[in-house]
């Protein structure tokens, strides 16, 4: 078993799974040529304009490769440039992409794909096992010490078997539950054109990657950037159903309320994603005529407050029910977020897999908080509303990442709400190195879990110390039966694995081992003279321009 230390990002990401504001359905069909090639009637939509935060470092590379990601703002434009083997359809269900169908071995560590037969890459050439397996062993090679960050799967690979050239073998050293469930991650284990490697000896990603894409995907990129803009067309061999813009461009503004300007003044025509998104902007935005505006109605990622349970006062479980009880999720809700994010009572929604479990919910309930922090010890003598126990004041930190300013207003909400039952919080901001350094030894720290297809497999790998750096989710590990963490990794057998997540959240809800808080939703926002409307994905991961209405 790979012992190898994994710590995933907890990244602020965007979830998306449902339709919202999309216009009619698309009524061409596909028909096939002489050549074998799948063409689709390329009714022209024109060109529609997004925006990004940052430039794509090394050209387009991080986007257009999926073995690969230097930064997250890359990962979020893979889909429209490649395919998966599976994927998640809008309930949330594995269905075949590249693959039509597949079977898993009884011993759970061997899945064999068939390929869907007539896909062409972005160049014309044919879809085959030999590119599904040289795709997942450079990803494995690029990665390097990353190698499982991104989904346990990659570094569980024993080999990748050529059976024909549509059927391709995946060899497993352990079972693994999350083995389709990883295989939908574009970065890292999307299909690459074999001629994007150096060679057929030598995995690593060429240089072409920087002026071109090697994907089966909608879109396609053909090295055209200039005035900070990307643009990329439509892949003319694209099996699927067309995508209905011509091209798509995309703009690179760092600033989110300046993402706001230029598309009030025209300059871009939408923008997709929480993370590009300022939340008051958005509020205002979508009440000016002349703009469409659509929230997710399914939760993305989930905000959580995570504790210190090695030391005082959060290693008292009285203390730590105290909390929940003092936090207004509702509040929460509308005072900080104006309804954009959605108070949670459980870590995560019944609807993630798995997650259908009955748990402790704790209403907000002052008094009953006062109560527990007064039989912990701890009470205010001095009349100063802070509470001491020992003469020690019950003064603590608390970290967060800072990013959207909404997440400075949530802070400072709960510092206010724990004000109520005695504590005195200091809110420490931080950048992404500071926050992750200071989540050993902080207090409390407001997190978010990892969102889309790492949700929820990769916060409970993340809990096992087999696996985990994750100095806050570790933690947790201590709380249940020894062995039960390891035992979910390694096995395939689905009624055990449910019983296992039902044993792990029942245990985090009772012990109150992280506070829930709300959860977060994918926007979206553009022009609705350019704009008719925005299909959510299912991996909140991605910004998909193909399910782009336009005009």
């Amino acid at each position: 078993m790979n012992k190898r230390k994994v710590f995933m990002p907890i990244m602020i990401v965007m979830m998306s799974i449902t339709l919202i504001a999309c216009g009619g359905s698309d009524e061409s069909s596909a028909t096939s040529s002489d050549d074998g090639t799948t063409k689709h009637p390329q009714e022209t939509a024109g060109t529609v304009t997004l925006t990004e935060s940052w430039s794509f470092p090394s050209g387009i590379v991080p986007a257009l490769n999926p073995g690969v990601a230097t930064n997250y703002e890359g990962v979020y434009w893979g889909k429209n440039f490649y395919d998966t083997l599976v994927s998640y359809d809008d309930q949330r269900r594995i269905v075949g992409q590249l693959a039509e169908s597949w079977e898993m071995s009884d011993d759970g560590k061997r899945y064999t794909f068939h390929l869907r037969d007539g896909v062409r890459f972005s160049d014309g050439t044919p879809l085959t096992a030999e590119a599904v397996k040289l795709s997942f062993e450079a990803a494995v090679f690029n990665l390097g010490m990353f190698n499982g960050s991104y989904g346990r799967l990659s570094s569980l690979f024993e080999t990748i078997e050529i059976i024909d050239d549509l059927t391709v073998a995946i060899n497993l050293t352990q079972p693994y539950y999350g083995t389709l469930n990883d295989l939908t991650m574009s970065c890292p284990l999307a299909i690459v054109n074999p001629v994007a490697f150096e060679g057929a000896d030598d995995l690593r990603y060429s240089d072409v990657f920087k002026t071109a894409s090697f994907g089966t995907g909608p879109y396609m990129y053909q090295g055209e950037y200039s005035n900070n803009t990307y643009t990329f067309v439509r892949n003319p061999h694209y099996w699927g159903e067309p995508p209905h813009a011509d091209k798509f461009e995309v703009k690179i503004i760092a600033d989110n309320d300046t993402k706001l300007l230029a598309l009030r003044n025209g300059e871009i025509d939408m923008i997709a994603g929480t993370s590009r998104i300022n939340f008051d902007g958005f509020a205002q935005m979508s009440a000016v005529p002349g703009f469409g505006s659509a929230m997710d109605s399914r939760s993305s990622l989930n905000r959580f407050l995570g504790m210190n349970l090695t030391k005082a006062p959060f290693n008292d479980e009285r203390v730590r029910k105290a909390v929940a009880y003092a936090i207004d999720q509702q509040a929460l809700e509308k005072a900080v977020f104006n309804g954009l994010e959605t108070a949670a009572e459980t870590l995560f929604p019944a609807t993630a897999t798995y997650c259908d479990v009955d748990q402790t919910v704790f209403g907000t309930d002052l008094e009953q908080a006062g109560r527990l922090m007064a039989a912990a010890g701890w009470v205010d003598t001095d009349g100063d509303g802070i509470r001491e126990k020992d003469t020690v004041k019950l003064v603590v930190d608390m970290n967060y990442l800072k990013s959207l300013a909404s997440i400075d207003n949530l802070a400072l909400a709960l510092a206010s709400q724990l004000k109520k039952i005695g504590f005195k919080v200091n809110v420490i901001p931080g950048d992404m190195m500071t926050y992750y350094a200071a989540m050993a030894t902080s207090h409390l720290v407001l997190a978010n879990t990892y969102g889309g297809a790492f949700d929820p497999n990769a916060v409970l790998t993340n809990m096992n110390p087999s696996f985990s750096t994750d100095p806050l989710l570790i933690q947790v590990s201590g709380f249940f039966s020894e062995g039960l963490l390891d035992e979910l990794e390694a096995t395939s057998d689905e009624n055990r694995v449910k019983e296992i997540y039902e044993v792990i959240l029942k245990t985090i809800a009772d012990k109150t081992l992280l506070v829930p808080l709300t959860r977060s939703h994918d926007l979206a926002i553009w022009n609705d003279t350019v704009v008719d409307g925005y299909v959510f994905d299912a991996d909140p991961s991605y910004v998909l321009v193909q399910n782009i209405r336009m005009k």
